[in-house]
């Protein structure tokens, strides 16, 4: 028989025991005796009478046994302690029954001493870097813990917390899993610490076994699920009876039941089917004989609101094939039906008309005809089909009327006329024609509609008298009489929609001085390019007219987006701000535009035209060549916006913007080598003005121009004055806008400085104290000149960054052009990194690929220690983020400075 302390030990390890077993009779058995029948087997005894033996050379597969000897056998030397504990282990399992698992096992004693490590772990420390001699017996494993967590592992940490825990009895048996990367390949391991007991002699046994497959299973069951769940379909799955077994997120919003009042439930009751017992039986019988099933239901959903649904049934077999659940996948095809109810409406139209109708692509190759197109052209479908419109041209409209035709086509989108049409037997007949556009979703000419109706002169003499009543004669655009019953007509289709409308009265400046000293006939060709310029800032469905003189009217119909508003407005006044050249003439005029919007200033014609007329007045009054609201609250906030920039321009002059500096921290060293100047804004009345507010402002009112140059200005005061007194190559780094580039420098390199001799720190500059922080943007859309002047700035010393790398798009070329220096990872990538996280990865491709072509690295938005650990870890060169400071003015600086100083 075994001593009571190897009773005690072998209970400590029963519960690997019980997992384990090899015999039914082994599982949950609450009483085991333990004896030794002979030196080379120890046996074990369970209560009803079954007994299991390991013998020398045996092994219980993922099992540990372990026997300690009892307290009396303790000797006070270390020597013969561990020996004793050695010579039990082996007569408890032999080693050979320990090398043979593929759990990785190490058993350490009391003060974290390595008693015994099966092969397996010796193997896996051989294979890792380790050291033949020092991997296994006699190496104290918290200590390597320690060290470990002192370079940065913080698992290390964590598991010698847990193996002190057990070892000092505050714990049984503890499990942690883990990552433990190999060069090419991202593996996982769980480890299982079990207290051994034993009189006088803790010890414990580690158990590490690799569940890097266990983990890849698991992250491709949440991939799945989230595809499931993210799906734009209601995916349901029922057993064969149709009670319900999962149900997705579509599936709650669509029928209107959420996934726990649905489950458990029959599918019939939850989304009842208009459908007949034998389908349902026809289904079955196919998701029995191992088919899928698609067809179309009529369904209610939990309001009762009827709707069509295309659904796919499939089934779910078990591994002996039977038939044990349905998955189906819905699909909302309501919309579809309306569609395909318009489209068929459409199609019996478009036969039955009488009129003749020819649908053409851009290159005037002809794509379908109606009946009434053959009829009237003597072809058949076929004999028209992919051939030329021209074939059907006859001789009385020469090539130049139809070129004519086709320009009018492309800035117009459609043309109506008079044309003459060749028949299959020769003979040519005047025809009326109208061509209409469709665009695609990009703007470009899809197909062109063709109408053709007959002529007489009695249709000719009226076509005229309606072109004359309804049209410009001098511009072509829509008269005062047009313009009211479009303007009608839109806000019909805006009360139908909800959608508002944007009425624009555009009033050409100092157009009068161009009658009167030119004449009436230059004046009359001028309107006619403003007529064209106007057309082309607005889209197809819009309306451009002339009311008379020198005024004109927008419609803006069915707006989503009331920014647009303003965008167009902005379009036409850079249109119009561009030179006119009317001959031997070089003229320059602009516009006021006033804008009302429906229905929020008024809901008819007159009361729109009247509010607008009004605010383009106020417009002129303002200076002219801008545009203004009519609308109380819009025009609110367009005089807040303007006494905001009003404010700013006089904040410079009053000393109102200062700098603030944030530290840029060099990684490896932990020193500050960098700043980022960042421009605050403290108002007298309103307080600190947020960045976002002030800085779209100023770019838009030109200040930025003004304002930037002060900032680079302060900030490279400052780097000289750090450059003096802290570090030779302290630099810092100042945000250029795109809207100080498109300001005419002269190519010779950085915003004005003051002159040497102005400043005793300025006695010689390199240019290397500043580095100016751009955009991917301005790097991807620049133009010539800016391209130029950032040329210019390189070879004036000024290193150049590229800020918030990775959010926009990029192409790698340009880094190489511009001799890009610093890349800065945006803080969004930053944010959310944690080790193994797809963000980590990508701030280390940012980081391989800058070093590679010899650009350095900065991490924006570094806020945790663990962010600065896992960036170091990926050889980031420098770090900015609350965790280092947030941004300071420059006493505060300075004395960060010197705290650090006095610390090193």
């Amino acid at each position: 028989m075994t001593h009571s302390g190897d009773i005690q030990a072998l209970d400590g390890v029963e519960g690997i025991v019980q997992r384990h077993y090899t015999q039914p009779s082994e599982k949950n058995v609450p009483r085991i005796n333990y004896h030794r029948p002979s030196p080379a087997c120890l046996a074990r005894q369970y209560t009803d009478g079954d007994i299991i033996c390991l013998k020398a050379g045996t092994f219980l597969r993922h099992a540990c046994l372990i026997s300690l000897v009892s307290s009396g056998e303790l000797r006070p030397s270390l020597r013969e302690y561990r020996a004793t504990m050695l010579t039990a282990l082996s007569d408890a399992i032999p080693a050979v029954t320990i090398d043979a698992l593929l759990e990785h096992i190490v058993v350490i004693d009391q003060r974290g001493t390595i008693l015994s490590a099966n092969k397996a772990w010796r193997d896996f420390a051989l294979a890792n870097g380790g050291d033949p001699l020092h991997v296994c017996e006699g190496i104290n494993y918290l200590d390597v813990c320690d060290r470990a967590a002192v370079a940065g592992c913080g698992d290390a940490a964590h598991v010698a917390s847990l193996v002190r825990d057990t070892l000092a009895g505050r714990r049984r048996s503890a499990t942690f899993d883990y990552p433990c990367d190999a060069p090419h390949e991202a593996r996982w391991f769980s480890l299982k610490i079990t207290a051994l007991d034993h009189a006088g002699a803790p010890a414990v046994v580690l158990v590490h076994d690799n569940i890097t497959e266990l983990k890849r299973c698991e992250r491709q069951i949440q991939f799945q699920a989230s595809l499931l769940a993210s799906v734009e379909q209601a995916v349901i799955a029922t057993d064969v009876a149709g009670t319900i077994l999962y149900w997705n997120p579509f599936a709650e919003k669509l029928y209107g039941w959420s996934a726990a009042e649905a489950m458990g439930r029959n599918i019939i009751e939850l989304v009842p089917a208009d459908t007949s017992s034998e389908r349902a039986a026809q289904i079955m019988a196919r998701l029995q004989a191992g088919c899928s099933w698609s067809g179309e239901f009529l369904v209610r959903d939990r309001d009762g609101t009827t709707f069509p649904m295309h659904v796919t049934d499939s089934p779910i077999r078990d591994e002996q094939g039977r038939l044990v659940g349905v998955i189906g996948i819905s699909t909302d095809i309501s919309e579809w039906k309306k569609t395909e109810r318009a489209l068929n409406l459409s199609a019996m139209v478009y036969e039955a008309i009488g009129e003749a109708i020819m649908i053409t692509a851009p290159d005037q190759r002809i794509v379908a005809v109606n009946p009434a197109f053959t009829r009237l052209s003597g072809y058949t479908e076929y004999e028209l089909i992919d051939q030329s419109a021209r074939m059907l041209l006859g001789g009385k409209l020469g090539r130049k009327q139809n070129g004519e035709v086709l320009q009018r086509l492309e800035k117009s989108g459609h043309v109506q006329g008079k044309v003459w049409t060749r028949h299959k037997n020769g003979d040519e007949c005047a025809e009326w024609l109208r061509i209409d556009t469709i665009y695609d979703e990009r703007g470009q000419v899809k197909f062109r509609v063709n109408m053709f109706s007959g002529i007489t002169d009695q249709k000719l003499a009226e076509d005229t008298i309606w072109r004359q009543a309804n049209f410009d004669f001098l511009t072509g655009l829509p008269n005062r009489s047009m313009f009211h019953d479009r303007l009608e007509h839109e806000l019909r289709k805006s009360r139908r929609s909800g959608l508002p409308l944007a009425l624009m009265f555009i009033d050409m400046d100092h157009f009068k001085e161009v009658n009167d000293t030119l004449g009436h006939d230059t004046g009359d060709k001028l309107l006619r390019e403003v007529a064209s310029r106007l057309s082309s800032c607005i889209r197809q469905a819009d309306t451009v007219a002339r009311l008379g003189g020198d005024e004109f009217t927008v419609i803006l119909g069915e707006l989503d987006d009331l920014d647009s508003v303003e965008r167009v407005a902005h379009a036409m006044l850079a249109a119009l701000a561009k030179p006119f050249v009317i001959g031997a003439e070089t003229l320059y005029v602009s516009g006021s535009i006033g804008i009302t919007l429906f229905p929020h200033d008024a809901t008819n014609v007159d009361a729109l035209l009247k509010n607008a007329d009004q605010a383009m007045y106020a417009a002129k009054s303002r200076g002219r060549n801008q545009f203004g609201y009519f609308m109380p609250s819009m025009q609110r906030a367009a005089q807040n916006k303007m006494r905001t920039v009003n404010d700013l321009r006089a904040a410079l002059a009053r000393n109102q913007l200062r700098v603030l500096y944030q530290p840029i921290v060099e990684l490896s060293s932990g020193r500050i080598r960098k700043a980022e100047a960042l421009l605050r804004w403290e108002h007298p009345q309103r307080g600190a003005v947020s960045p976002a507010e002030f800085i779209p402002l100023a770019e838009e009112s030109g200040l930025i121009v003004a304002i930037g140059d002060w900032v680079f200005q302060q900030a490279f005061h400052q780097a000289m004055r750090w450059r003096a007194s802290i570090d030779p190559q302290f630099q810092i780094s100042v945000n250029m806008s795109p809207a100080q580039f498109r300001r005419q420098w002269s190519a010779t390199g950085p915003p004005p400085l003051p002159h040497k001799r102005s400043h005793p720190l300025l006695g010689r500059y390199s240019g290397s104290e500043i580095v100016l922080e751009i955009t991917e943007g301005m790097l991807m859309e620049s133009t010539h000149s800016i391209r130029e002047q950032l040329l210019a700035f390189r070879e004036s010393g000024i290193q150049m960054s590229l800020d918030d790398f990775g959010t926009g798009y990029s192409s790698l070329s340009y880094l190489k052009k511009f001799h890009i220096d610093y890349l800065k990872i945006d803080q969004s990538f930053v944010l959310k990194m944690v080790a193994g996280s797809d963000d980590l990865a990508l701030c280390e491709a940012i980081v391989v690929m800058g070093h590679k072509l010899g650009i350095k690295v900065i991490a924006e938005g570094v806020e945790t220690q663990e962010q600065r650990e896992l960036l170091t870890g990926a050889g980031c060169d420098f770090g900015q983020g609350y965790l280092f400071a947030r941004p300071l003015t420059a006493p505060q600086f300075d004395r960060l400075l010197r705290r650090r100083d006095r610390g090193r």
